[in-house]
């Protein structure tokens, strides 16, 4: 019997800056000691969560009830988007859609804000990926190196048609778009073109990354998991106590991967 794991952007992101702490986080499970968040930095974070909640029911077609929101930069985050969203294409949405793609022994997964499979520009069958951004803007070629962009373009190239079998065509790598959308800069969305060479180089080392973690599954314990050499990571790891690097400082708080916020979802095993 195997474990088949399903592996989010956020874990492939902690396997490669350090497979100690993948293996105590997600494996081991032991509870990592989130550093206390100041008070504007909760407030950022309940922001940005109640942001998407709210785009989540417009999508939907739900009551967003606009007057009763009390929090003025929330209100003005919406106005903001009403008018300046990102032009969508038309075609069949999908809202707050989860999709998997085995990749080796094991799965890879994303969730997506919003999937819109339509007709591209051309008039050909496309996909297209919109993420709604509350932090600081980034630029292009650092989204494009992404763990977020290449999960999301990798999973909808390889198991997107699973949505919609019937738009199959639009799931190919050169019909796919990433776009992310920063309410801190919202008439300049990043769109990020994906096609078939990327996507080999994507998934190659994508597999390359999951056949490692698979590597190490059957040692079972910590010590067979290397440490990261380097030590700066160390000293933003709260798991200093169980890995002897105390040395290298004070922990931080715990990183986030591209400015999402710490991930509160566990590696899973499923039974194959």
């Amino acid at each position: 019997m195997t474990d088949r794991l399903t592996l989010s952007q956020s874990h492939l992101y902690t396997f490669r800056v350090c497979p100690r702490r993948f293996y105590l986080r997600y494996l081991a499970r032991v509870p990592w000691p989130e550093a206390p968040l100041g008070r504007a930095q909760e407030l950022a974070y309940e922001r940005g969560r109640r942001f998407h909640r709210r785009l989540e029911r417009h999508f939907l077609g739900l009551p967003t009830a606009d007057d009763d929101e009390a929090d003025p930069e929330l209100r003005v985050w919406w106005d903001t988007f009403r008018r300046h969203a990102p032009p969508l294409p038309e075609g069949r949405r999908f809202v707050e859609a989860s999709l998997t793609a085995p990749i080796g022994n094991h799965f890879l997964t994303g969730r997506f804000d919003l999937l819109i499979v339509g007709d591209g520009a051309d008039g050909q069958p496309a996909a297209h990926l919109f993420d709604w951004k509350t932090g600081d803007p980034r630029p292009l070629d650092r989204l494009r190196a992404a763990w977020q962009t290449r999960v999301y373009l990798a999973v909808l190239a390889e198991a997107g048609a699973a949505l919609l079998p019937e738009a199959g065509a639009a799931f190919a790598p050169d019909r796919l778009r990433l776009t992310y959308w920063y309410v801190a800069d919202p008439e300049q969305p990043r769109v990020i073109v994906y096609d078939a060479a990327a996507h080999r180089r994507n998934w190659a080392e994508l597999e390359s990354i999951v056949a490692a973690i698979d590597s190490l599954l059957p040692a079972g314990t910590a010590d067979a998991w290397p440490l990261t050499d380097d030590l700066s990571e160390c000293r933003r790891c709260a798991y200093q106590a169980l890995t002897g690097r105390q040395a290298a400082g004070e922990a931080g708080p715990a990183e986030a991967d591209e400015d999402e916020p710490p991930p509160d979802d566990w590696l899973e095993p499923q039974w194959g």
